[in-house]
């Protein structure tokens, strides 16, 4: 028969086993809310690095199309630049060689127009090519950037000494939060607490009086729209000369 000793069996006791539990239980939240918060994080920095990006996209575009259009207008708040018909659409869009008559670079028949504008939250770049009848043969649309909330054109100046476009665009500060929650809007006044929901968010955008408010971001909870102090919308500007001879006599 075999005999066990009592002063050689192990085990907790029970302040040992509560003692562990609450150690183990502490670690776990303290992973769980490092999780969270590296979440949080990297859901801002996306949404940073995202509308950066738009930013960058934006007038990158404007820029380029500046420098080769012939010709551009504004009507309202509608960018409209005319480009010479540097491809040919119908071969595999290789490009046309250029003419140079009396001084001037001349390219395929047609013209291509390019419309910058506000569809909503995105900002929209189109593109419309017209044969030399003036039959428009295609047209293109795409968004180039989302979360704007507003778009503004100053009159488009073609003199000589100006030829300039100067444009303003606002975005919403979408890393603020992460995607999904509440909707975005904007007005040229504060929010009223008629409208929208709670979990959104307001920008006052550039037709407000009060040029010292533009930007303000609102976040509605409880029914009100509250100000948060010292957060306002991304607004980015361009100023480019336009660059062909043509576009500026």
């Amino acid at each position: 028969m075999r005999i066990f000793d009592k002063k050689m069996q192990g085990g907790f006791t029970l302040v040992e086993m509560m003692v562990s539990m609450g150690c183990g239980s502490l670690l776990l939240a303290v992973v769980v809310v490092a999780g969270v918060a590296l979440q949080r994080s990297f859901a801002a920095v996306e949404g940073y690095s995202m509308t950066e990006g738009d930013q960058l996209r934006v007038l990158d575009y404007i820029a380029m199309d500046c420098r080769r259009a012939t010709s551009g207008s504004v009507t309202g708040n509608v960018l409209s630049l005319t480009l010479p018909v540097y491809y040919n659409a119908s071969s595999s869009n290789t490009p046309y060689a250029p003419t140079l008559t009396s001084g001037t670079l001349t390219y395929g028949s047609g013209t291509v127009t390019i419309n910058y504008q506000q569809s909503g939250s995105n900002f929209t770049r189109e593109v419309v090519i017209t044969n030399s009848s003036g039959t428009v043969i295609s047209d293109n649309t795409t968004a180039i950037a989302k979360n704007v909330t507003s778009f503004t054109v100053t009159p488009l100046d073609q003199g000589y000494t100006n030829g300039t476009v100067t444009c303003s665009i606002m975005f919403f500060p979408t890393f603020l939060r992460n995607a999904g929650l509440g909707s975005w809007r904007s007005g040229g006044s504060t929010p009223d607490n008629t409208v929208g929901a709670d979990g959104d968010w307001y920008v006052i955008d550039t037709t407000a009086i009060d040029s010292t408010t533009v930007g303000n971001v609102y976040s509605r909870s409880g029914g009100t729209y509250s100000l948060l102090q010292n957060v306002k919308a991304t607004q980015v500007y361009c100023n480019t000369f336009l660059r062909n001879a043509n576009a500026r006599q």
